[in-house]
């Protein structure tokens, strides 16, 4: 696909995102694969422009959907993502959902022997809201068009990284607004948050993504998403880290 083609593409999506509604995608303009789609959706982006990056396609649910043989991935712009305040809006986003998740802070970049390659760690609740058409949600090569489903991602509290207590087969859970807790185990994440974390900086080498020390990296739900609304509250608890989240 040429670059006034990928740009469009980009353009449909962003507009839809900035009016909150489905975007217009028809048969033919769909990347036919994933190559073609992660070209597209790089297209133009900038290691400044990126604060973190969402991976999928790394827990049971969503293999069962996509049937992807390799983990996908994709950026977030900076206003989706918050790492202060204990509130998150909701607002223009399409059918939010929300899941817990690792996240990690990328250390020395380009790595070094020297220096750590991840610095802090965090639970963070990720909120996909793709604005794919219903009839091509589970297109794979369409959901990397989209972003990997982008919508937005509130960091916890971060902590010094320590992977001796991201190793271990930690419980995770969540619940809304009171609800009864939501549990799932570290090992539901293929290769654990620490192996999904080194799995997605191989293959963003492979497709030249633009990484820099200091962008975040959300592992992968450890939990099923669950649709959200403005007005809910959400406890998440992993590895001995918390948040407790209102979505505004």
């Amino acid at each position: 696909m040429d670059a006034q083609n990928a740009a469009r593409l980009n353009a449909i999506l962003s507009a839809a995102r900035a009016e909150g509604v489905t975007a217009t995608l028809t048969d033919s303009d769909l990347p036919k694969t994933l190559d073609e789609a992660y070209a597209i959706a790089l297209d133009g982006v900038s290691a400044e422009t990126v604060s973190a990056w969402k991976i999928g396609g790394v827990n049971p649910w969503s293999h069962a959907v996509f049937e992807n043989t390799e983990p996908f991935y994709g950026a977030l712009w900076q206003h989706e993502v918050a790492t202060t305040g204990h509130a998150f809006s909701l607002d223009g986003l399409v059918a939010p959902l929300a899941e817990p998740e690792i996240c990690l802070e990328l250390g020395t970049w380009p790595p070094r022997a020297d220096g750590p390659l991840f610095t802090r760690m965090a639970i963070g609740l990720e909120i996909p809201a793709t604005v794919l058409p219903e009839a091509i949600k589970t297109c794979l090569a369409c959901q990397v068009l989209d972003r990997a489903g982008a919508g937005g991602l509130y960091i916890g509290e971060a902590v010094p990284f320590d992977g001796d207590r991201l190793a271990a087969d930690f419980l995770a859970r969540y619940r809304l607004s009171g609800e009864d807790w939501r549990e799932g185990r570290a090992r539901h994440v293929f290769g654990g948050p620490l192996g999904s974390a080194l799995l997605f900086l191989g293959q963003a080498l492979h497709r030249s993504a633009p990484l820099r020390s200091g962008q975040w990296i959300a592992t992968g739900g450890l939990v099923p998403a669950a649709r959200v609304e403005t007005g809910d509250r959400i406890e998440a608890e992993a590895a001995g880290l918390s948040l407790n989240l209102k979505l505004t």
